[in-house]
């Protein structure tokens, strides 16, 4: 896949892979990368295969996992 990001968050890898299964129009693919020692941090690597995926991503990131 030829677009990617790596964040580091808080929020639990489920709502990251709800986010991208409920607006990903191509596929994507969601790896951890580290943990913190005490595991509420975590850096993920996120892939996607369209561009415009990710763009939507990096515009929701702030909101994925909050309660509207």
């Amino acid at each position: 896949m030829s677009h990617a990001v790596r964040i580091t968050t808080s929020v639990a890898i489920s709502a990251v892979e709800a986010w991208c299964e409920a607006n990903c129009k191509a596929p994507f693919d969601v790896r951890i990368a580290g943990l913190s020692d005490d595991l509420r941090r975590k850096t993920l690597e996120l892939y996607f295969e369209s561009a415009e995926d990710l763009t939507a991503f990096k515009d929701s990131y702030k909101t994925i996992g909050r309660p509207h």
